[in-house]
């Protein structure tokens, strides 16, 4: 089964989701009533013009196409329940990828406020074709793997049958560059571009894998130390624009079957190291041979700090808090919760930009209460002002003060202010 790819998100591997504002974190509302305030609803048919509802999968993004979610429509018809915000949405067929009828993917962009519903419905058409047959070292490629990429930064793929016979259905309209990876992986070929093919239309290729394949070791660095996380990497070919993807550990990744020549990688970020693409340090693959090269991660993202204390005394920081981080558009990018001390941090791998927020609940697991200088108080939820943060820098937003609960929440027995009442 083939679905869109975009590229750029093989380098990035951190998916980020919208979830409620901050509002929710900071307004005492039940479930049930900060859903109702805080989303829309979408709707819609799903029509094809081969007959017949299709059977589609529905994925929707940001407006800057980060992913966030996906579900399966229903006999034709889609619905989902979104915070505000302007969204695309992906409707993919889920025909097999050599299904020379399957319909290529349709976008549609959309606003969604707080209690009203959207109406959207969607037309698919047929996408275009690419057919072929693969040989590898004079032989039928069989099980060979097809990737067909596009400038949009999109791929497809599909495999080969036992004679290297494939065929790539529902694509959109665009031109095409095909990579082919021959299974066994001791053939590899430049790729074959496909200049623009129209919806309904068809390409035919006769792809020969002619040159001995290569491979590469490369050792990741994050800073001074090994890159430890287990991450997908992708390696580029400098000469031809194909692309490899294998999953790192122990602070390596190999790669085998690649195009001779020298390579760049797109690492995503690691603990607080920023993700890069940059040329593999050494590692020239050679016809036959295992190449080796190292990379490393270099730029660190920024960090936040501060304090939590409690309001009446601010002297005196507040354990176990909960601190979370937001972004200007209300994403929740990380929480942690705050040492013996009251302080807190985060190490981030965002750059720099201003408008990011930090709310902080009082020990949620106790209630909402608090060991204070006064005794055991229950405290009330509380957010910084905006601020910026820059990249490979500490932003400090100072102290955070917890107001105390009014005293008939208090539960009675506990002094939680002053002596004087103030």
């Amino acid at each position: 089964m083939s679905q869109p790819i975009r590229r750029s998100s093989l380098s990035l591997m951190v998916v980020l989701g919208l979830l409620y504002s901050m509002l929710l974190i900071l307004a005492p509302m039940d479930g049930a009533s900060a859903a109702a305030a805080t989303t829309g609803k979408v709707r819609g048919n799903i029509v094809g013009t081969q007959g017949g509802p299709p059977k589609v999968e529905v994925t929707w993004f940001t407006s800057e196409w980060k992913y966030l979610g996906a579900r399966k429509a229903c006999d034709g018809v889609y619905y989902l329940t979104l915070a505000p915000g302007t969204y695309w949405l992906q409707f993919t067929d889920q025909r097999p990828a050599y299904d020379v009828t399957k319909y290529a993917p349709t976008n549609v962009k959309i606003t969604v406020r707080a209690n009203h519903t959207v109406v959207k419905s969607v037309r698919m058409h047929r996408g275009a074709v690419i057919t072929g047959t693969a040989r590898a070292g004079g032989k039928p490629a069989r099980g060979a793997r097809i990737v067909a990429s596009n400038a949009a930064e999109e791929s497809y793929t599909t495999t080969a049958n036992k004679s290297g016979q494939f065929a790539l259905g529902g694509l959109p309209s665009a031109s095409y560059s095909v990579f082919t990876y021959d299974k066994s992986k001791q053939w590899t070929g430049k790729s074959t571009w496909v200049s623009r093919i129209r919806p309904g239309a068809g390409a035919n290729l006769d792809i020969r894998l002619t040159k001995r394949a290569g491979g590469l070791l490369v050792d990741l660095y994050a800073g001074p130390d090994p890159l430890r996380h287990r991450v997908f990497v992708t390696a580029v070919s400098r000469k031809t624009g194909q692309f490899w993807t294998a999953r790192a550990s122990h602070g390596s990744v190999s790669f085998a079957g690649l195009f001779p020549g020298r390579y760049k990688l797109v690492a995503p970020g690691s603990g607080n190291y920023l993700g890069r693409t940059g040329p593999v340090t050494n590692g020239r693959v050679k016809p036959g041979r295992v190449a080796f090269g190292s990379f490393r991660l270099t730029t660190r993202g920024a960090t936040v700090s501060g304090i939590v204390v409690d309001g009446e005394d601010e002297g005196y920081g507040l354990a176990k808090a909960q601190v979370i981080l937001f972004d200007k558009a209300g994403v929740r990018i990380a929480d942690t919760r705050t040492n013996g001390e009251g302080q807190f941090f985060f190490a981030t791998q965002l750059t720099t930009q201003a408008g990011m927020v930090v709310a902080v609940n009082p020990d949620p697991d106790a209630g909402g209460y608090e060991q204070s200088s006064y005794g055991y108080c229950k405290f009330l939820k509380r957010s910084s002002a905006p601020f910026s943060i820059t990249t490979s820098r500490d932003t400090d937003v100072g102290a955070i003060a917890l107001p105390h609960a009014p005293a008939a929440e208090q539960g009675g027995a506990v002094q939680c202010y002053p002596s004087d009442g103030s």
